[in-house]
């Protein structure tokens, strides 16, 4: 039987990521992907012993706070259910673990140890880190090239495409994605992606400009 496996995201390249990592570790599953509370909490009432596990972010729009996390503690959700997210409020990680739920990681998270406690999750097994460290500065500091790159990554644009963007060459292209992969510990673009928005080193929105100089450019 297919197992199905509710991810609560609002950003699509941490939703994708993470569901490339369930597949890798779970093969046969079926993803669900919800961005905001209100389908959250109906998918949670159509069917809520259907999940198998639940990846759920705290701060997807319509939520506050562990306003998400207690409507599925309250369902009986919360031991198939880990929370990923970017805040790192001790009190916020002592709720979830008191309330039985099956893990707590940050997306900061360098990616082997992130792949680590998915497959925990997975396993049902809990995946809790010790102690939530205290927010500290990045030390990541990326260049305005590199700054323009994942802002074109995260506009969903291929390499090729980016390569015409920037009027450099493809193979330069790959050597830079090779390196910002390597400066943020990241497994896949997507991940590296997810990182940055993170750290507040690029904004999480699309690129709006960016969309309209491909149109123009496609339309010209």
């Amino acid at each position: 039987m297919t197992a199905r496996v509710l991810i609560v995201e609002d950003h699509p390249l941490v939703g994708e990521a993470t569901a490339n990592l369930v597949a890798c570790e779970l093969g046969d599953f079926s993803p669900v992907l919800s961005s905001n509370a209100e389908l959250t909490i109906q998918l949670l009432d159509q069917e809520p012993e259907a999940w198998f596990r639940i990846f759920l972010d705290l701060d997807v729009p319509g939520a506050y706070g562990l306003s998400l996390a207690k409507e599925i503690r309250v369902r009986g959700l919360a031991g198939r259910t880990c929370v990923i997210s970017a805040f790192d409020s001790p009190e916020y990680f002592d709720k979830i673990r008191q309330w039985g739920f099956l893990g707590y990681v940050a997306k900061a998270t360098p990616f082997l140890e992130f792949r680590a406690a998915v497959r925990s999750i997975l396993d049902g097994v809990s995946s809790f880190r010790e102690e939530v460290p205290a927010h500290k500065q990045t030390a990541i500091r990326l260049t305005r090239r590199q700054t323009q790159l994942l802002e074109l990554i995260r506009s969903g644009l291929t390499s090729r495409r980016i390569s015409a963007e920037l009027h450099i060459a493809e193979g330069t292209v790959n050597n830079l994605v090779t390196a910002i992969l390597q400066a943020f510990n990241a497994g896949s673009r997507a991940h590296a992606v997810a990182r940055a928005i993170e750290l507040g080193l690029i904004d999480a929105g699309p690129d709006h400009r960016q969309g309209e100089r491909l149109h123009h450019r496609g339309t010209g």
